[in-house]
């Protein structure tokens, strides 16, 4: 295990395109048609440390409503996901690639989509998305990203991974964990909103990122990795929130 080199990915806006998965769960559920501009706000808006439902009021959707249909949006946003949602072109490609450049890297999802923790769900929309030749090593799903890593893997494997994501919380998360955040901007964030020096604006990009990533790894081999201490009581009062999901 000590070996491992992860690579984080987050899930939607990164590996598939979630958007219209939201604007059709909102528009049934809600009989509201959101603009591409406004869904994209929306999401970074609750994904945001110390956000919460009041959040709502800036939008024009009665919480009160929104809590009652919960069942309701949950239900759309599984049907929709499994018929609607698609990878980025050119993501299986990719993974795969990543996957090639050394025997020791493992890809990682990481996300907070309920869906995604129901192993039957989770099993099907892999195989609907990558057929046989899911590139994904593991998937952890749960409501803290940050929780979700530190409870699965060691602190010297952490140490030499990366997180690839597309929201302002996926690079404070990679704060968190004290390892690079590769931002993409095809998702829902452009460059300008993704506090990291590694943007990635075009999806083969990741290729050459995460060989540089191996390359800066192999150059300080001596690096005390182990002495990286996660104290988890410290972020205790964080909240992460999303809507259809990362």
């Amino acid at each position: 295990m000590s070996d491992t080199i992860p690579i984080f990915f987050d899930f939607g806006g990164t590996i598939v395109d979630t958007l219209e998965v939201t604007r059709r769960v909102f528009k049934e559920a809600l009989g509201k048609d959101f603009p591409s501009s406004k869904i994209k706000q929306m999401y970074k808006d609750t994904s945001s440390k110390g956000q919460s439902m009041s959040m709502f009021f800036k939008y024009p959707v009665n919480p009160l409503k929104l809590l009652v249909k919960r069942n309701k949006l949950v239900k759309l946003q599984r049907d929709i996901f499994m018929d609607v949602v698609e990878l980025y072109p050119e993501i299986q490609e990719t993974l795969e690639k990543i996957k090639k450049l050394d025997d020791n890297i493992s890809l990682i999802m990481v996300t907070q989509n309920p869906m995604l923790e129901n192993e039957d769900d989770s099993s099907k929309l892999m195989e609907r998305l990558f057929g046989k030749s899911n590139p994904f090593d593991q998937i952890l799903a749960g409501e803290d990203k940050f929780d979700l890593i530190v409870h699965n893997f060691d602190p010297d494997v952490i140490a030499k991974g990366v997180f690839v994501g597309d929201l302002p919380n996926d690079v404070y998360v990679s704060d968190l964990l004290k390892i690079p955040c590769f931002g993409v901007s095809w998702g829902y964030s452009d460059e300008n909103e993704l506090s990291t020096p590694f943007i990635v604006n075009e999806i083969p990009e990741l290729v050459e990122m995460v060989k540089d990533h191996l390359e800066d790894l192999d150059e300080d081999p001596e690096e005390e990795i182990g002495e990286i201490e996660f104290d988890e009581t410290e972020f205790e009062d964080k909240d992460d929130f999303e809507l259809v999901s990362e």
